[in-house]
């Protein structure tokens, strides 16, 4: 299991990548999406296409239930459904395996998590192949899409390794 040192926490609120209010166009021409968090999920699942691997927690802005129309939505997405329990502030060992086993499937896969799922982003930028998108949220500020090349992989490499690791 990774776990969030403390000091890492405002760190990880920052990105580099724009910050996107609509699922940029050019997501349409990609090979692989995958998305982490409710809304970036819905949004990109409406106006672009069902993400290949999604990773949700039925909530949005951390603790706020996902409203029935919200639900409808979720509820149509993935071929695959696989349900994990992960704490906030982590990612555990079972998060971590349902990516791995799931990122290169050909079954669309949604992942719910029981907990949090933020740090999933790490994991699956480490994991996926040059070339895809991953794409999550930032409460009351957009989502982010990061165009994985070997450069983003590294500086997601470096952040677990600098988690504790249990």
């Amino acid at each position: 299991m990774y776990i969030l040192r403390p000091e890492m926490a405002k760190e990880l609120r920052e990105t580099k990548n724009k910050i996107y209010q609509k699922s940029p166009e050019s997501l349409t021409n990609s090979n692989y999406i995958a998305t982490i968090g409710d809304i970036c999920t819905i949004k990109i699942f409406e106006e672009i296409r069902e993400p290949n691997l999604c990773i949700i927690d039925m909530k949005t802005k951390r603790n706020i239930a996902l409203n029935s129309k919200q639900k409808i939505q979720i509820s149509k997405i993935g071929e695959k459904t696989v349900h994990v329990q992960n704490k906030a502030g982590t990612i555990s060992k079972e998060l971590w395996k349902s990516i791995k086993n799931n990122i290169s499937n050909n079954l669309n896969t949604k992942i719910v998590v029981d907990g949090e799922e933020d740090l999933a982003t790490l994991a699956v930028i480490s994991m996926v192949k040059l070339g895809a998108k991953v794409i999550y949220g930032m409460p009351n500020r957009g989502m982010v899409v990061v165009d994985v090349n070997q450069q983003e992989k590294k500086r997601a490499d470096s952040l677990l390794r600098r988690m504790l690791v249990e």
